[in-house]
């Protein structure tokens, strides 16, 4: 992320809290990245399967997003106008685990799911999370959290 491209900032009053959303356009990816909440949220333009998807976010310095709260889900909506999108939660064994390790403890899964036959890796849509299979291309979100 080397040059500024446009900056805007929306203010929620929500918990009283004051967000600011920044857009960085990163010209060694031609792509543009959102600033929320301390994190930068890189929404996809292409469709790949989950594991590539990881992949363009760790060459990005990036993870596959993980949804920590509700506010977090619901800025991720917004920004992705509710459609598919591939998120770092995937199953191993029979835990589900977000990307950098951490095992799901706060989840918006939809009515039904997750259904787990043979679908291991979850998405987002404008009514929750589903789980899909992994190979299976979508579009993807990368975060890069300021604080780690």
């Amino acid at each position: 992320m080397r040059t500024v491209k446009h900056q805007m900032s929306s203010y929620s009053t929500t918990n009283t809290k004051c967000h600011h959303q920044l857009y960085i356009y990163d010209p060694h990816y031609s792509n543009l990245w959102i600033y929320y909440n301390l994190s930068f949220y890189y929404i996809s333009s292409q469709w790949r399967s989950w594991s590539d998807s990881k992949q363009d976010c760790e060459q990005r310095g990036a993870n596959l997003i993980i949804i920590n709260n509700q506010e977090e889900q619901e800025f991720v909506l917004k920004a992705t106008a509710g459609q598919l999108i591939w998120i770092g939660l995937s199953k191993e064994g029979e835990v589900w685990k977000w990307d950098d390790g951490t095992t799901l403890t706060l989840s918006f899964w939809m009515n039904g799911y997750p259904k787990s036959d043979n679908q291991y890796c979850a998405v987002i849509s404008s009514s929750g999370w589903a789980d899909y299979s992994c190979g299976y291309t979508n579009r993807w979100i990368c975060e890069k959290r300021i604080l780690q």
